[in-house]
C-alpha cells in the first residue's frame, strides 16, 4: 500500500504518496518520469497536478498503451497530456481506502461495491484512493435515502437513476463535441496552438458545473411544485372548497418512423443518429406544448405520456407533421388511455402495451387510438373515423380502434 503520510509544504507528494493517491505503481511513475512527461522536483517531490496526469497513464496502460506510445501521441501532437489537469480533472485523495470509507458505515458499508455498479462506475478495489468529493457525495446519498428507506433495492433504484441521467449527460455532451471538433486532439489536427485547442474542454468543465446546478433546481422545482399542487387540489376537493376536477385517465403514445431500417440501409447510420437526434428533438417539443414528456427513445420511435388521451392526440398529430415538415420518414402513431405504472422514470404495464400494439398496426402517415380514448375528443378539431374491430399481438379481445385525422 502506498505512503498515505500529510503531503509536503506547498502540497507536493512523495512519489509513494502520488502512486497512492492515482491508484498507480511507483514504476510507472518512475517511467513518466524518465520519459520526460512528468517532472520529478529536486527533492523528489511531484506536484498535485500530476495525480490526474498518472491516472490518464494508468488508465491507457490497462489498455495496453505504454509510455512510449503516450510520448509518441504527445510528439505527433495529438495528445496534450501536461494539460489534462486544466479539464477539470482534479482529484483529491482523503488519505483512506475504499475499504477503511466502507467500514465507517457498519453493515450498509458492505452494499457500497454495487452502488457504483449501478451508478455505472467500475467497483473499486478495497486498496483505491478515495477522494473528497467522492466521501461527500456517497455520504449524503446513503444518508438521504436511508432516511426514506434503508432497504437495499431503493438504494440500488436510486442509484441507477443518478448514474444513467448523469452518464447520458456527459456521454452525450463529449459525442457531441467529437462530432464536431472540439475535442482537444481534433482542433490540434487543425492546426491551432494548445491554448486554443484544450479553451473548449477546459470551459466545459466548469459550464458543466454552472449547467447542471441550475438545471437540478429548475426541475426539482418544477417537480416538487407539481406535485404540491396536485396534493392541495385534492385536499381541497375533499374539504369541498373547490369543485371537484374532471378526471380523464393518462395516456401513453407511441410515434415510430416507417421505413426507417430500409432508409439506414440506403442511406448509412450516420443519416440514422440524424433522424433519431431530429425526431428526440421534436417529440420533446410537442410533448411540452401539450403538458406531456418524452419517456424514451426507441432507435426509430419514441414513447410519450401524457395527462389524457385529448392532449396525447392533439400532440402527436402536432408532432406527425413536424415530422414531415423537417423530411424525415413519415411516422406511424398509436395512443392508449388508461392507468400505468410509473417507475423511475420509465412506465409499464397493459395501457403501455397497447399503445405499442396499436402503433405496430397503423400504416405510415397514420395514427390509430382505442375507441375508448378518442371519447375525449369533442372541442380538438381533431376527426376520428371507425377503424374496426381488430386483433393486437399479446391483447387477448380485438380492440376498437379509430382512425384521427385533421
Amino acid at each position: 500500500m502506498g505512503d498515505r503520510s500529510p503531503r509536503s509544504l506547498g502540497g507536493r507528494l512523495t512519489p509513494a504518496q502520488l502512486a497512492f493517491e492515482a491508484s498507480a505503481s511507483v514504476e510507472l511513475i518512475d517511467e513518466l518520469v524518465d520519459a520526460g512527461l512528468i517532472k520529478r522536483n529536486e527533492d523528489g517531490t511531484h506536484a498535485p497536478d500530476d495525480i490526474a496526469r498518472v491516472r490518464l497513464a494508468h488508465a491507457l496502460a490497462s489498455g495496453g498503451i505504454t509510455v512510449a506510445d503516450i510520448a509518441h501521441e504527445i510528439d505527433t501532437g495529438n495528445m496534450p497530456f501536461s494539460e489534462i489537469p486544466r479539464m477539470g480533472i482534479i482529484p483529491q485523495a482523503t488519505g483512506r481506502t475504499f475499504a477503511e470509507f466502507a467500514a465507517t458505515f457498519g453493515s450498509q458499508g458492505a452494499l457500497l461495491p454495487d452502488l457504483y455498479v449501478a451508478f455505472g462506475l467500475g467497483e473499486p478495489s478495497p486498496e483505491t484512493a478515495m477522494r473528497d468529493h467522492e466521501e461527500a457525495a456517497l455520504t449524503a446519498f446513503l444518508t438521504v435515502w436511508s432516511m426514506v428507506d434503508e432497504r437495499p433495492e431503493l438504494l440500488l433504484r436510486a442509484a441507477r437513476i443518478a448514474g444513467e441521467g448523469m452518464r447520458n449527460l456527459t456521454a452525450g455532451t463529449t459525442d457531441l463535441f467529437d462530432e464536431f471538433g472540439g475535442s482537444p486532439p481534433q482542433r490540434l489536427r487543425k492546426g491551432l496552438s494548445i491554448e486554443e485547442a484544450i479553451a473548449p474542454s477546459i470551459l466545459q468543465a466548469d459550464m458543466m458545473n454552472k449547467l447542471l446546478t441550475w438545471l437540478r433546481e429548475r426541475h426539482q422545482e418544477h417537480e416538487v411544485f407539481e406535485r404540491i399542487v396536485d396534493f392541495t387540489q385534492h385536499s381541497l376537493e375533499r374539504a369541498g372548497r373547490m369543485p371537484p376536477r374532471q378526471v380523464d385517465p393518462p395516456a401513453i403514445a407511441f410515434v415510430d418512423l416507417s421505413g426507417f431500417t430500409e432508409r439506414t440501409a440506403r442511406a448509412g447510420d450516420e443519416l440514422a443518429a440524424q433522424d433519431a437526434t431530429s425526431l428526440q428533438g421534436l417529440a420533446q417539443t410537442a410533448a411540452a406544448a401539450h403538458g406531456g414528456r418524452v419517456v424514451k427513445l426507441l432507435g426509430d420511435g419514441v414513447m410519450l405520456r401524457f395527462n389524457n388521451a385529448r392532449d396525447a392526440a392533439v400532440a402527436v398529430r402536432e408532432l406527425m407533421a413536424a415530422i414531415s415538415a423537417h423530411g424525415l420518414p413519415p411516422a406511424h402513431s398509436g395512443i392508449a388511455s388508461g392507468r400505468f405504472v410509473v417507475r423511475d422514470g420509465d412506465v409499464y404495464g397493459h395501457t403501455v402495451n397497447l399503445a405499442a400494439r396499436i402503433a405496430a398496426h397503423s400504416g405510415a402517415g397514420e395514427l390509430l387510438m382505442s375507441a375508448a380514448a378518442a371519447e375525449s375528443l369533442a372541442g380538438t378539431g381533431l376527426i376520428s373515423e371507425d377503424a374496426g374491430k381488430v386483433p393486437l399481438k399479446g391483447i387477448p379481445e380485438p380492440v376498437g380502434l379509430v382512425r384521427i385525422r385533421g
